[in-house]
């Protein structure tokens, strides 16, 4: 497993063009995010986890697979937290004091096509926050979805996201011939794609009629004084395998106050960004 930070060189940090794109559309997409020997070793992982909940009994009728805090289910999967390709953009997204908020496996098997076209339910994260701040919200999260399985189909089921709706105050309007948002697109890309998309972008998931299972892993990113969804304590044997940084991600403080007022100890990508600025 690559551990970067024993050298800042190594990160690809966030880039003017993808700052501007994820100001106004509230998503970007870097391709060959990952190389195929890890899309390999985390295909191979997802099978494993599958195979097990399915021998368990814990899949429901349709197979969906919805694996909340899957960090803690195998360790292929703690390396994405801070993959360098793509996690260094979480600190241009939104600062140094961050830390993990989810890790979030779904693998979403292959259905027969309805006659009709199904329409794409559309959501923004963040729980309740949508409701109880005041328009505009500001972002305070974000994720990264990685395509392990192809997802260049149309009919593969991939995440849909509506654009500049990050912008929106409320839903996206209706295209009125198709009954769904007006400009949503589909991340349609290969093994190894990241797309990033923010809290406030509008999205959803797609259906999969491909006869192929659709297979994406999302890492969530939030300022550390946002509650994780889905942990409230990450394991002492996932905190343990951890380097410097992801002993932050993972939620490592020596004082409570440090989430709202940040101590140095606990926040080591404070130092990465002053070392990136000197540079």
């Amino acid at each position: 497993m690559p551990d970067p930070i024993a050298d800042v060189a190594t990160y690809d940090f966030l880039s003017p063009d993808q700052q501007r794109a994820m100001d106004q559309d509230g998503c970007f997409v870097v391709e060959n995010a990952l190389p195929a020997d890890v899309v390999g070793e985390l295909d191979a992982a997802i099978d494993e986890v599958y195979e097990r909940e399915q021998r368990a009994g814990r899949l429901p009728e349709d197979g969906r697979l919805n694996m909340r805090n899957c960090v803690t289910e195998h360790d292929a999967f703690l390396q994405l937290i801070d993959w360098p390709t793509t996690f260094p953009k979480a600190m241009g997204i939104l600062n140094w004091n961050i830390h993990l908020i989810t890790s979030h496996l779904l693998v979403l098997p292959s259905k027969e096509a309805p006659e009709q076209p199904v329409r794409v339910g559309l959501h923004r994260d963040g729980g309740t926050s949508a409701r109880e701040m005041v328009e505009p919200h500001p972002r305070i999260l974000f994720k990264i979805g990685y395509v392990i399985s192809d997802q260049t189909d149309s009919a593969s089921g991939a995440t849909v996201v509506v654009p500049g709706s990050n912008r929106y105050l409320g839903a996206p309007p209706t295209d009125p011939e198709t009954g769904g948002a007006r400009g949503a697109i589909s991340m349609n890309y290969a093994p190894g794609a990241a797309f990033f998309f923010e809290q406030r972008t509008y999205h959803g998931v797609g259906h999969n009629y491909s006869g192929k299972p659709r297979k994406t892993i999302f890492i969530g990113y939030a300022y550390r004084w946002v509650k994780p969804m889905d942990y409230i304590v990450q394991p002492e044997s996932l905190v343990d395998r951890g380097n410097a940084v992801q002993k932050q991600l993972l939620g490592v403080a020596e004082d409570a106050l440090s989430f709202y007022l940040p101590q140095d100890a606990d926040v080591p990508l404070k130092a990465v960004m002053a070392e990136r600025d000197a540079s």
